[in-house]
């Protein structure tokens, strides 16, 4: 396990994490710090843990979406899919009565 220094909210903290994880737990921990930040210039005077629970909330607002976006384009790719799979099958029936049509003629002609 590695060791991570992360800062949020003016605060330093010791974090404990996967090894090769501490680049990614910094990367999140300074979009939180500045999620505070942001907070912080909307709401002067606010008391840390009210922007820390706001942080949070919007965090957990941001994630809520990218899910459901998510879920949506895994329902768009599957509908896309389903919608190449009968296009695929409609022009393979085509071309095999096609196929047969003129295998007819020929058989006919001979």
């Amino acid at each position: 396990m590695a060791q991570v220094s992360i800062q949020i909210a003016n605060r330093n903290y010791e974090l404990t994490c996967g090894d090769g994880e501490e680049h990614r737990v910094q990367q999140l921990a300074a979009y939180v710090d500045e999620k505070v930040n942001d907070l912080r210039r909307q709401m002067p005077g606010a008391p840390e843990v009210k922007l820390l629970v706001f942080a949070a909330l919007m965090l957990a607002d941001e994630s809520h979406e990218a899910r459901g976006m998510a879920k949506a384009a895994e329902s768009a790719r599957a509908s896309a899919t389903d919608s190449a799979e009968t296009l695929a099958t409609a022009l393979e029936e085509l071309i095999t009565s096609r196929v047969d049509k003129m295998s007819k003629k020929v058989s006919g002609v001979a």
